[in-house]
């Protein structure tokens, strides 16, 4: 019993000798560039606060330290000899801009914007280029159809309807300069004023309305009747547009939904154009048709901006007739009504010389033929 317990006072001694010695055996210097360094023992004392480690390194924070100050607010104990490593910011990717505030296509730490060449349609995106013939033409009618004269006191709203109108008419001329002109001894057909029987010459676009019993039911470029509707034989898989282009003659008359519809048949096809000037005429078109969505839009708002004014004054004059003719709260039906139609008199009575103002500002809208042409 006495051996085992001397045995085991020395494996205990031995142990605590060992551990004694590799505690006061120096390691290996430390590496210049690690700081702090990595291979530091787990010495957490035992009472640290929470969270506290060898990865951390230990916190030698005083507890009577302001709150928020922690092992990376102290000062540095990097063992002598060691340099600090500052810490370097993520490297960009070539070819990006980091830190700019703007947009664009980053390009060896530049930035790079889509502009609009020159000769181009629309503003800040890249469309297809003007072809120099259709521009010159575009030059010319800017000679030939005259830019309008706005009365002075007119809206802005207004100014920008009438600009628009002769944006429209200025490419119609240009569609028309390009078209063919009819063969010898062929007039053109004029669809406003046509019955059955009628012969001549078109060149034209139509938008298709719909299609029943066998015609399609078409609304050509220049039809400005309201009581003439044409149309074609059925076009099978036509899309939202047809084109009417060689010598047509009015064959028949039919009746859809309670309307006569006058049915177009083609009885000498044009010539064929060269690929050239099919483009330029498609690209004449186009702006056409951009030039009329424009001007769709300028009467859209200047409606929107006359209405407005017009509901302003209305209300005043309104609420003022009210307190002219007050409706008595006993008064019965015939007579709440009576005093409702007075009030709804004076109101017009006393805003129409605002009224008169807002129409001589907004002014009619001028006639533009927004058919395809």
């Amino acid at each position: 019993m006495r051996t085992r317990i001397l045995l085991s006072a020395l494996a205990a001694t031995g142990l605590w000798a060992g551990t004694a010695l590799a505690q006061t055996q120096p390691g290996p210097p430390a590496t210049p560039g690690n700081s702090p360094p990595t291979n530091v023992p787990d010495n957490t004392p035992p009472r640290s606060k929470p969270g506290t480690g060898p990865a951390t390194q230990p916190d030698n924070t005083p507890r009577d330290a302001p709150k928020g100050t922690g092992p990376a607010t102290q000062p540095d104990n990097t063992p002598p000899g060691s340099t600090p490593v500052p810490r370097t910011p993520p490297a960009a990717r070539p070819g990006t801009t980091i830190g700019s505030g703007g947009t664009g296509v980053g390009v060896s730490g530049t930035t790079t914007t889509r502009e609009t060449p020159v000769g181009t349609v629309g503003a800040g995106t890249t469309t297809a280029v003007i072809p120099p013939e259709l521009a010159k033409l575009e030059a010319q009618a800017a000679v030939e159809v005259r830019a309008p004269e706005v009365p002075a006191g007119r809206a802005p709203e207004a100014k920008r309807v009438a600009e628009a109108a002769v944006k429209v008419r200025r490419a119609t001329w240009v569609v028309e300069k390009l078209l063919p002109p009819p063969p010898e001894g062929v007039t053109a057909l004029n669809l406003n004023g046509i019955k059955v029987g009628a012969r001549g010459w078109l060149d034209t676009t139509a938008d298709v309305v719909r299609t029943a019993d066998g015609v399609t039911v078409i609304r050509p470029a220049g039809l400005t009747a309201e009581n003439v509707v044409v149309g074609v034989p059925a076009v099978a898989g036509a899309g939202k547009t047809v084109s009417l282009r060689g010598e047509y003659i009015v064959d028949k008359a039919v009746t859809l939904d309670g309307r006569e519809v006058l049915v177009l048949k083609e009885v000498a096809a044009a010539k064929a154009l060269d690929d050239g000037l099919t483009r330029l005429i498609a690209a004449a078109r186009a702006r056409l048709e951009e030039a009329k969505a424009q001007y769709a839009n300028a009467v859209a708002v200047l409606v929107a901006a006359k209405k407005k004014a017009v509901d302003a004054v209305m209300a005043r004059a309104q609420a003022e007739a009210a307190k002219q003719i007050p409706v008595p709260d006993n008064a019965t039906g015939e007579v709440r009504i009576k005093a409702k139609q007075d009030q709804q008199q004076l109101a017009g009575k006393l805003a129409k010389s605002e009224l008169d103002k807002i129409a001589a500002m907004y002014g009619d809208v001028p006639a533009v033929d927004l058919t395809r042409q």
